[in-house]
């Protein structure tokens, strides 16, 4: 489909009463949060419009005024194909959409697994209802992790979720069973993890590797194992996984960082709660998203053999 034939993304603000008698500019990078960089790439490629004339950044407005920031269309993903793959939806409007993704699917194309992912499946979805949004995934999952997944669908939603990633907003919570019995009821980890310096994706503790912090805290006990409610502060790839196996205690099914695989044969991690604000109302929204079938079945297994 021809992208320079979908119409521009738009985006419409009033200024409220105390909001006023200001330079456009500071508006909009202070009250709307835009960035300077965000800002120079809109005026340079869309159009900045006050009651519906064009100004410059450094013109005044005043309450009631109403601004429209136009974005020009983004350009296809020439490696992104539209392909029916399933997805479960559990929210979706003009700007955003979380999922629940299932075990096995990659969240983007990589090199190893091109086909059958999120992406291909999300673009299918909105080709079908006759939609052309562009796919700006905020968190992403690994392959055999389960649960919420958020994305924006526009470049202005991706920039709001970036600065509420780096602002603490979005918060992100995970379901873990572990080997072991946790001792603290709550913990805190703030170990740097690298990549391994070898061609794989594996990660190791090092302190040249990037920072990265994880919040926890027991949600049930069972004999041998612990059922862990997991807190992101940073979001580096295989941090929970990397950071848990490193304390001694490696997520049940994880056979890549020391996971026994007697009951599963992938990592039990559920991603279950998703918080965040709306990027365009700035209303708070959270999701939850129940264990899938397969993970529950473990729990009770567990449970039954500690009866």
């Amino acid at each position: 489909m021809d992208r320079a034939k979908q119409e521009s993304y738009q985006i419409e603000f009033t200024v409220g009463p105390e909001e006023g008698d200001r330079l456009l500019r500071s508006y909009l990078t202070g009250i709307r949060h835009l960035s300077a960089k965000a800002l120079r790439r809109l005026k340079n490629r869309g159009t900045v419009l006050v009651n519906d004339v064009p100004v410059y950044l450094k013109s005044t407005i005043h309450a009631g005024d109403r601004i429209v920031l136009i974005y020009p269309p983004e350009n296809d993903n020439p490696y992104l194909a539209a392909e029916e793959v399933q997805i479960s939806i559990v929210y979706e409007d003009r700007d955003i959409m979380v999922l629940d993704k299932q075990a096995g699917v990659c969240v983007h194309p990589t090199k190893h697994y091109p086909r059958g992912t999120l992406a291909n499946g999300v673009l299918f979805h909105w080709r079908k209802i006759g939609e052309n949004s562009t796919i700006h995934f905020v968190n992403r999952l690994d392959r055999n992790t389960t649960g919420l997944v958020l994305l924006a669908k526009s470049t202005y939603g991706a920039q709001q979720f970036f600065r509420q990633q780096r602002e603490g907003i979005v918060k992100k919570s995970y379901l873990a069973l572990v080997q072991g019995e946790v001792q603290n009821n709550s913990g805190y980890i703030e170990l740097p993890i690298a990549r391994e310096d070898s061609p794989t994706t594996k990660r190791l503790i090092s302190k040249e590797g990037k920072p990265s912090a994880t919040h926890y805290q027991v949600a049930e006990r069972f004999p041998g194992h612990t059922l862990l409610e997991v807190r992101l502060e940073t979001g580096r790839t295989h941090q929970i996984r990397v950071h848990l196996s490193h304390l001694g205690y490696p997520i049940i099914g994880d056979s890549f960082y020391g996971g026994d695989t007697t009951l599963l044969n992938r990592q039990f991690l559920h991603a279950f709660r998703l918080v965040f604000e709306h990027p365009v109302s700035n209303e708070k929204m959270e999701f939850d998203a129940e264990l899938p079938d397969e993970l529950s079945s473990v729990l009770s297994e567990i449970k039954e053999k500690g009866s």
